[in-house]
C-alpha cells in the first residue's frame, strides 16, 4: 500500500480468506467479497479494531457487484505473525453470514456479532451470569494457554540476540 493511499487492494488476506472459507465459512463460497488494506485500524468506543468487516447494500450493492468488505489496518498486518495473519482473516470472516430463504432459495447476506461481549471486570465480580458466557469460558477452559504463552515466550527469546561472553 502505498503511504499516500488510503485503501489498497489486499491480495495476501484474500490468499488466506480463500484458504479459510471452504473448511470454516462454506456458505461464504459464493459471497463477492473485496479485501482492503486501510491506512489506519477502525474504532469503536475508543478502542482500536483489528479490521472490520461490511455489509454491501443498497446501491453501492449494485454499483460494486459486492456483499461484503473487509479491511484490514496495514500497520496491523506488517506487525501480525503468519497465525495471527491467519486468525485475523478467519475472525474478520466470521462477521460475515448468509440465511437462505427456504421459498427461493437465494441467500440473504448478513453481518453477525461474536459469541461474546462482556467486561472482564463483570466476568471477576459475577463469574459466567449467563448461558453465552458459560459456553465461551468452557471453550476458552480447553484451551491450552500455558502452551501458548510458552510458544510465544520462545519466539521472542530466539528473536533476541544473546551475549553469552563472560568479562574476565
Amino acid at each position: 500500500m502505498d503511504e499516500n493511499e488510503k485503501f489498497g487492494n489486499a491480495e495476501e488476506v484474500e490468499l488466506i480468506a480463500e484458504s479459510l472459507i471452504p473448511n470454516y465459512h462454506p456458505e461464504l463460497a459464493t459471497a463477492r467479497i473485496k479485501y482492503l488494506f486501510v491506512e489506519k485500524a477502525p474504532k469503536k468506543g475508543g478502542r482500536e479494531l483489528p479490521g472490520k468487516a461490511s455489509k454491501v447494500s443498497g446501491k453501492w450493492e449494485h454499483l460494486t457487484e459486492l456483499d461484503f468488505t473487509i479491511e484490514v489496518p496495514a500497520p496491523t498486518w506488517d506487525e501480525a505473525s503468519n497465525e495471527q495473519r491467519q486468525a485475523l482473516v478467519d475472525h474478520l470472516l466470521e462477521y460475515c453470514t448468509a440465511e437462505e430463504d427456504e421459498k427461493t432459495g437465494d441467500f440473504k447476506w448478513l453481518i453477525r456479532e461474536p459469541d461474546v461481549r462482556e467486561f472482564s471486570s463483570i466476568l471477576q465480580r459475577h463469574s459466567c451470569w449467563n448461558d453465552t458466557l458459560t459456553d465461551f469460558v468452557t471453550v476458552a477452559q480447553g484451551i491450552d494457554v500455558s502452551g501458548i504463552v510458552d510458544e510465544e515466550m520462545n519466539d521472542v527469546l530466539s528473536e533476541e540476540e544473546v551475549d553469552l561472553t563472560v568479562e574476565e
